[in-house]
C-alpha cells in the first residue's frame, strides 16, 4: 500500500529534531499511481510512503527533482533542514540541508529517490543530463561493485560530465554499512573517473557536508 506523506517540523527552531510525518487518507495499489498523484500536488506533499502489511511505514519515496515540478531542472540530492524542500547541490549551497541518509536517520525510516516519471506539457521533458543522472543514481548501489558497470559509467561521464549528479545522489544515498561493504569498489571508481569529473568532486571536498562533498569522501577523493 502506498500513501502520500508530508513532513512537518515539530520544532521549527530546532531543525535537528525529527519532523512529524502526516499521512494522506487515500491509498494506492502501486508506487507509480501514488507518484503520479503526488505530481499533481507537489506543493502539498513531500513524497510517497510505502506501508507494509502491518500498516507500518516501511520507506519514503522522494521525488528526484529539485523543488516543485517545473522549477529547477537539476536532480535533488538533499532537503532543506527546516522546510524539507527538495534541493539540488546548487540550490542547497549556503543553506542548512540534510542529505538523504541524514533525513532517514531523523525519520527512522529509509528514504530513496523515486524513478523518473514522464512529464507532459511545456518544459515537461527531462534534459538528457537529468535522465542519465537519475538512471545512474538508481543503479549506483548495485552497479558500483561491477567493474563493467563502472567502466560504462566513466565512459558516460566522459561524454556527459553533468551526469555526475547521478554519482552524487547514488553515493550519498548509501547507508554507512553499504559504504563499508563497497569501500574497495567506491575507491576504484574514484580512481577511474574522468579527470574533469574527478577534479570537480575533489574540489567539492572543501565543503565536506555538502552532497558533493559527501560523495567525494566516499569515493576517496
Amino acid at each position: 500500500m502506498f500513501r502520500l506523506v508530508r513532513l512537518e517540523a515539530q520544532h521549527p527552531e530546532a531543525p535537528a529534531s525529527a519532523p512529524r510525518i502526516v499521512v494522506d487518507r487515500d491509498g494506492y495499489a502501486s508506487e507509480y499511481a501514488a507518484l503520479a498523484r503526488y505530481r499533481a500536488f507537489p506543493l502539498t506533499w513531500f513524497g510517497v510512503g510505502r506501508f507494509d502489511e502491518a500498516g507500518g511505514l516501511a520507506e519514503i519515496i522522494m521525488d528526484g527533482l529539485c523543488g516543485p515540478v517545473g522549477g529547477c531542472p537539476r536532480p535533488a540530492v538533499t532537503v532543506h533542514a527546516r522546510t524539507y524542500r527538495r534541493l539540488c547541490d546548487v540550490c542547497a549551497f549556503g543553506l542548512e540541508a540534510l542529505t538523504l541518509p541524514e533525513l532517514a536517520a531523523q525519520l527512522g525510516v529509509a528514504v530513496r529517490l523515486a524513478p523518473v516519471l514522464a512529464r507532459s506539457g511545456r518544459g515537461g521533458a527531462d534534459t538528457p543530463a537529468v535522465t542519465v543522472s537519475n538512471r545512474i543514481a538508481g543503479e549506483f548501489a548495485l552497479g558500483v561493485a561491477d567493474p563493467s558497470w563502472r567502466a560504462a559509467l566513466c565512459r558516460e561521464l566522459a561524454r556527459n560530465p553533468m551526469a555526475v549528479n547521478g554519482v552524487i545522489i547514488g553515493a550519498g544515498a548509501l547507508s554507512h554499512r553499504e559504504v563499508l561493504d563497497l569501500f574497495p569498489a567506491l575507491r576504484a571508481l574514484g580512481a577511474q573517473l574522468p579527470r574533469r569529473v574527478r577534479g570537480d568532486l575533489a574540489r567539492a571536498g572543501a565543503r565536506p557536508l555538502s552532497p558533493a562533498g559527501v560523495a567525494a569522501r566516499r569515493l576517496w577523493l
